[in-house]
């Protein structure tokens, strides 16, 4: 018997299977966070033990803020649209970003977020059942869990440096500097879309250009595995500028050269 495979487009431009198990994922991993706030209430209960809680949720953000800054960075770098699943799935979306910045904000809830909470279950899920109630491993659960938390955060904290009108609650967070703001990730945007990757809050990108820490990931990369580089749009702007250089000295010298005549 032959399958019939609906060919009816979705308002959210993905299959509807991918869509259901976005949706589980956002209600697992909030479950979770939820549980383990609870945990973290319940076993929490020394003025040093919320000072080690709130050093793992900096430590935690600052993390996730590299994180980002990796995957964004591989994302606009790395590989082509044609490779299976990452294609279509990872890479695409980071490619379309540039073309059409203003797309991220027509994303519902659930196509900004699914994705990053499809990518931190897993973790959540052995952070919360495995670990321990006290010590090292506790804290290092709770590393796992924030981690996870602020991954979730980070697709709106970037959809909201896009939006014209972010809700209210984000313009102070932006103004302040505790999450991603619009100014700062315009410098990524600028041409050739190089720098400033990190898009959780954006504390770390002065740190990693200064010490051209993706610079040196493609110089490995281009050692190693040479044809995994997509730079295309970084060597077209080179020519681009290089192009406008040349006319810009060519033209002194017409001028000189009809003044001399």
């Amino acid at each position: 018997m032959k399958k019939i495979v609906s060919t009816k487009q979705t308002t959210y431009g993905y299959s509807r299977r991918h869509r259901a198990v976005e949706i589980a994922s956002i209600v697992a991993v909030f479950g979770l966070l939820i549980a383990f706030g609870i945990r973290v209430g319940q076993t929490v209960d020394t003025p040093l033990g919320w000072v080690g809680l709130a050093i793992t949720l900096l430590a935690a953000y600052i993390a996730t803020d590299v994180i980002s800054g990796v995957v964004h960075w591989a994302g606009d770098t790395i590989g082509h649209e044609q490779v299976p699943f990452l294609g279509p799935n990872f890479i695409r979306p980071f490619r379309e970003h540039h073309t059409d910045q203003k797309d991220i904000t027509r994303h519902d809830f659930i196509e900004t977020n699914g994705n990053n909470c499809i990518v931190v279950l897993v973790p959540l899920l052995g952070a919360y059942f495995l670990s321990p109630r006290v010590g090292f491993g506790f804290f290092l659960a709770a590393f796992v869990a924030f981690t996870g938390l602020f991954v979730v955060a980070t697709n709106q904290f970037h959809k909201w440096a896009h939006d014209d009108s972010p809700p209210w609650i984000a313009r102070p967070l932006q103004r302040w500097g505790l999450i991603l703001s619009p100014q700062h990730h315009d410098i990524h945007h600028a041409a050739p879309h190089d720098k400033h990757y990190c898009i959780t809050v954006g504390w770390m990108n002065p740190i990693l250009n200064g010490v051209r820490f993706f610079r040196a990931a493609e110089w490995l990369i281009a050692r190693f595995r040479p044809t995994w580089l997509h730079i295309d749009e970084r060597t077209r702007f080179a020519a681009a500028r290089a192009a406008e250089a040349a006319h810009a000295v060519s033209v002194p010298s017409l001028a000189e050269h009809s003044t001399a005549r």
